[in-house]
């Protein structure tokens, strides 16, 4: 798939997963060894400690969730619905509300029937908030929604 074909694809998956809308979760851009970067700006919704500020953990899960489920799709040959089997989350540090939370995510290894995949979340440069991994199962051609690729990335049906 083309740089664009990506961008396009993975915006309109996330515009498909109704949290993600709700939260304001976009795309800031994906890495030429196509890691997604997923950005979620500051609301006050987003707030899990009102004296301290704080976002609310389950906030760093989804986007950690959706910056894995995204990096699974762009790891394989052909886009397919992949959901989660496994995500585990290691919080180093508390995410302010006040600056934007970014998450960087990738594949590791893809199987005949899972994608593994590794992501870092963080607001300042340097300063890791949170470490995750995720697996994700492949649903194949066969199971994935006819039109799905087509649809968000603009590919032509697989042969």
């Amino acid at each position: 798939m083309t740089p664009e074909q990506q961008h396009r694809g993975i915006t309109g998956f996330m515009q498909m997963i109704p949290h993600c809308k709700e939260i304001g979760m976009s795309l800031d851009h994906i890495q030429a060894d196509s890691s997604v970067v997923l950005r979620l700006d500051p609301r006050p919704e987003l707030t899990g400690n009102a004296a301290l500020g704080l976002i609310h953990g389950g906030v760093l899960t989804v986007l950690m969730d959706t910056a894995c489920g995204s990096a699974a799709i762009l790891g394989l040959p052909y886009p397919e619905i992949c959901p989660t089997v496994d995500l585990r989350l290691d919080h180093y540090s508390a995410a302010n509300n006040q600056r934007p939370l970014f998450c960087r995510a990738w594949a590791t290894h893809v199987t005949q029937q899972i994608v593994f995949t590794e992501g870092v979340i963080w607001q300042d440069e340097g300063q890791l908030l949170a470490k995750g991994t995720g697996t994700f199962m492949r649903l194949g051609a066969e199971r994935t929604p006819a039109g799905f690729a087509q649809h968000l990335f603009g590919v032509e049906p697989q042969a």
